[in-house]
């Protein structure tokens, strides 16, 4: 075994070989001792043991028995390279802390927060969550390894892009929050490519500016009205009718004239006139620090949605849509500042039936019946149309009638004109069936009604065996075989 010099000792350690050498030359007095223990800020005991380990001679004992020793909480390095593996080929978009969450419920690799980061930071690895100051002390590192051991282009290019994840973006000045559960609905949309190869969608979400709960969100292409339809309709379903939204300026939530400008008449846009109708009150700023709550959560969503997505293999919008009413739970769950009280002082209000949600959020425009009794709606033709007993029947109007189109929720046509509704049926650009030439369609086969013989029938009991027909049914034997 080799034998330990003095030159192996940690600087804490050589410090306590010295001081004990000095008060031995100084003849172990009481001053020599209390200047000792001051130096170390030991006790006299202790400094008596390393009076007494000086002595011995041995050097050894002045050092932790641990050095060397690996901690017995270290990960294996197959592990650490499967993290490190696992971050860089599949979620390179989620930040460390829900790429640990991931590890756990996915791959049942336990790791804490802080070994994950420890394991990505030493392969140079940036969060796209990081702030500044981590940004550029990794930029600061790189430098520093590229000069001195030659980086390869393919890491120097591999750090960057880590390192374009995030963007400098302005910070939102903190307000404080709004006193009760459905006070205020921050509502806004992002764009972002959510999933690879289905190009950008638009994820439009609310928030609730006490507890930041999400009370709604949509996927569409476009941020459009009809996204925030569903927006309101997740809201009306679940929660019920919040107090007030807080918007930006677009032109689904607030529209002005600019060629009639008139502050004294309203101009209501089709969501607005929804919101008032439930009695909703609708408040439009330009300045996005108003409504920072939406804001900040938009990040939250863009560094954490497209990796669920990739987790449940959703490829579509409309699987996007499906997955989100699913997913809203969980992730309030865990971010959700709601709790009891929260829920004893709501101001959220009883949502109307599904029949007039259905009229509610629907889509309103005027048009005008043309020579053929048609109303023309989104590059189709609809005939108006009464409902009887034995189908629809078309209701003719004269030419340049003003009608008007409601499109319900559920996508259900109507055509309102001189205050009578009628059901819109689309006229078909080409017949689907021909009298002349095309077989009359023949009627379903009716079922066949089958008839069940009785339990006590002849037919049943002539052809039962003895040991069936004595349990078959309480009447003597003879009844049968007579």
């Amino acid at each position: 075994m080799k034998t330990m010099e003095l030159k192996d000792l940690r600087p804490n350690e050589m410090q306590k070989y010295h001081t004990a050498g000095e008060v031995v030359d100084l003849g172990c007095t009481d001053t020599a001792i209390r200047r000792g223990r001051t130096k170390l800020g030991c006790t006299r005991k202790t400094l008596l043991k390393y009076i007494q380990w000086y002595q011995n001679g041995d050097i050894s004992l002045f050092s932790h028995h641990n050095k060397g020793r690996k901690p017995a909480t270290t990960k294996p390095v197959q592990t650490k390279q499967l993290v490190e593996q696992l971050y860089k080929e599949k979620y390179s978009n989620a930040s460390f802390t829900h790429f640990c969450e991931i590890l756990r419920e996915d791959h049942q690799i336990r790791v804490s927060d802080g070994t994950v980061h420890s394991i990505l930071k030493q392969a140079m690895l940036v969060s796209p969550c990081s702030k500044k100051a981590t940004k550029r002390r990794m930029e600061k590192q790189l430098r520093m390894l590229a000069r001195k051991e030659n980086l390869s282009k393919a890491q120097s290019e591999h750090v960057n892009t880590a390192l374009a994840i995030l963007d400098d973006a302005d910070a939102h000045p903190r307000r404080p929050r709004s006193k009760y559960f459905g006070e205020m609905i921050q509502m806004d949309a992002s764009e972002l490519v959510w999933v690879r190869g289905a190009g950008k969608w638009h994820l439009h979400v609310a928030v609730d500016d006490a507890t930041s709960e999400v009370v709604g969100a949509w996927f569409d292409t476009q941020e459009t009205l009809d996204g925030y339809y569903h927006v309101l309709y997740m809201i009306l379903k679940t929660y019920g009718i919040p107090s007030r939204f807080r918007t930006d300026r677009r032109t689904v939530f607030e529209y002005n004239s600019l060629a009639k400008p008139d502050e004294e008449k309203d101009t209501f846009t089709q969501f607005a006139a929804a919101c008032n109708t439930l009695g909703i009150e609708l408040e439009a700023t330009s300045v996005p620090q108003h409504k920072g709550r939406v804001e900040r959560m938009n990040l939250t969503l863009q560094g954490r949605v497209p990796v669920e997505l990739i987790r449940n293999n959703i490829a579509t919008i409309e699987q996007a849509n499906a997955f989100l009413w699913d997913y809203l739970p969980r992730f309030n769950a865990q971010f959700s500042l709601k709790d009891e009280k929260d829920l004893d002082t709501s101001t959220f209000l009883e949502a109307p039936p599904d029949a007039d949600i259905n009229a509610i959020l629907a889509v309103v425009c005027q048009r005008v019946v043309d020579a053929g009794n048609s109303i023309k709606y989104h590059n189709a033709y609809y005939q108006p149309c009464i409902q009887y007993s034995n189908g629809l029947r078309p209701r003719l109007f004269l030419k340049g009638t003003k009608a008007l189109v409601v499109k319900a929720f559920d996508g259900t046509l109507l055509a309102s004109i001189k205050e009578e509704i009628y059901i819109l049926k689309e006229v078909e650009k080409r017949s689907s069936h021909s009298k002349e030439f095309d077989p009359e369609p023949r009627p379903a086969p009716k079922p066949r009604k089958r008839c069940k013989p009785a339990e006590d029938h002849p037919w049943r009991t002539r052809f039962l065996a003895p040991k069936v027909l004595q349990n078959h049914i309480a009447k003597p034997e003879e009844d049968y075989q007579s």
